[in-house]
């Protein structure tokens, strides 16, 4: 039976997925957040700073953009970019060791999920320091992992490298922001 999160995640899947973002995990159950929930008030910079990126002539401020969240992941969808997270389930402990560890457990069912979605031509993009450091040696497996250095992950301050680093990244694979 599917998560709520699932159910949510795969209502905005492509029909061709040209970019995967690899996430962490899913918030914990019950926290009423998530990148593909529409009603989401706070704690959502992933959602945030991805929309800043990727549509900066449509995005005027966080609370209009909440408000706008389901027109943001309907183009999100059609512009072909997926989100996933390398564990199925939430962190059970929020320390980098433990993370990776549990990234690392998640590992064969990652690989699975990449099988099953990044097809031909899907570019593979790792966000956060644990995900880069754990599932980076997917790309000799023959995995289409595009970024060379770890993304930061959008939050704790972590918000204008994040931008920087997938602007500049998608830029070099030719999307133009908000185009």
């Amino acid at each position: 039976m599917p998560t709520d999160f699932e159910t949510a995640r795969t209502a905005y899947k492509p029909q061709a997925i040209k970019y995967l973002f690899v996430a962490e995990a899913p918030p914990k159950e019950g926290s009423g957040r998530f990148f593909y929930f529409d009603n989401v008030s706070d704690k959502d910079s992933l959602f945030l700073e991805t929309m800043k990126v990727l549509y900066p002539k449509h995005y005027s401020e966080a609370k209009i953009v909440r408000l706008q969240k389901k027109q943001f992941l309907e183009r999100f969808k059609s512009d072909g970019f997926y989100l996933i997270d390398s564990c199925d389930s939430p962190m059970e402990d929020s320390s980098p060791s433990k993370k990776r560890k549990q990234i690392q457990g998640s590992l064969p069912s990652l690989r699975n999920k990449l099988r099953e979605l990044a097809t031909d031509g899907v570019k593979i993009i790792l966000i956060s320091a644990t995900v880069y450091d754990e599932c980076s040696i997917l790309k000799p497996e023959g995995f289409n992992i595009i970024n060379d250095e770890m993304i930061d992950f959008p939050g704790s301050g972590g918000q204008a490298k994040f931008r920087e680093k997938l602007g500049s990244l998608l830029s070099k694979q030719g999307w133009v922001s908000g185009a």
